[in-house]
């Protein structure tokens, strides 16, 4: 069941897998009860996002008992339920994300920002051909923080132990903290292209998380642009995101200077 490269990973940390569970985008998935083991197999995951897991423990991320360096994989705490902050979204909408999701993603990419950017890869090496707008951006970012780069709903656990949510799967990045917000605001991708308004949801979206975490409403809006951008550099027939990236820009364009 497991692959080849991390089966003595997981012999010497007495990790017998009875269950392949879904997987995630860029990995895959074990657990012998109590415990993931997570085997990245593309991404940022695979190198700087298990030393981010690391320093995630110290704001209520899941605890690591083992780190195997050579595949970035992880044994860590399972934590129970299977439940998100987008399932407490969508028991008040079913469909869109609610306001209300907003001060739990707000008190943890507060916190993040002072988690050690050591082993994180710079915002500047994660995109490839980027645009002139995204240039200007890396070239005028006055502080550089830690940034977890997917923090959005299916990435923020309910604990029932607790009854805290907890942030999983960092990709550890370091750069403009005005980024962190645009996995959360590009989230849930299933339904967020079908949103009736999609240009004001997003533009109020974007005034509430910038007066919140003391951001630039500009710099947020240009850094949604540039990701879904060079997304679709390389995925040019996503109908999904070809369909939002022109409101996207045009909510740039909202917030120019």
């Amino acid at each position: 069941m497991l692959p080849s490269a991390i089966q003595h990973f997981a012999e010497a940390n007495n990790f017998t897998p009875t269950e392949e569970l879904p997987p995630g985008y860029c990995s895959r998935i074990f657990t012998d009860g109590p415990r993931i083991l997570k085997y990245p197999f593309q991404g940022e995951e695979k190198t700087s996002g298990a030393y981010a897991a690391l320093e995630l423990q110290t704001i209520n991320g899941p605890q690591i008992f083992a780190h195997h360096p050579e595949t970035g994989s992880l044994i860590m705490e399972r934590i129970p339920g299977n439940e998100n902050l987008l399932s407490k979204s969508y028991q008040q909408n079913p469909h869109f994300p609610s306001p209300s999701d907003e001060p739990l993603f707000v008190e943890l990419a507060l916190k993040m920002r002072n988690l050690p950017t050591k082993n994180c890869i710079d915002l500047a090496e994660v995109y490839s051909n980027p645009p002139e707008i995204t240039k200007r951006l890396l070239a005028t970012t006055i502080q550089k923080t830690f940034l977890h780069g997917d923090l959005h709903h299916e990435n923020i656990l309910f604990d029932p132990r607790t009854s805290l949510y907890r942030p999983i799967d960092p990709k550890g990045l370091v750069g403009d903290p005005n980024f962190e917000c645009v996995a959360f605001l590009r989230n849930p991708i299933e339904s967020i292209p079908t949103h009736p308004d999609l240009y004001n949801f997003t533009i109020t979206r974007i005034e509430r998380l910038a007066k919140a975490l003391n951001l630039t409403h500009f710099r947020i809006a240009a850094w949604l642009y540039t990701d879904r951008f060079c997304n679709l550099q390389d995925d040019p027939v996503n109908v999904r995101w070809l369909s939002i990236q022109p409101v996207f820009e045009k909510v740039m364009e909202h917030f120019q200077p």
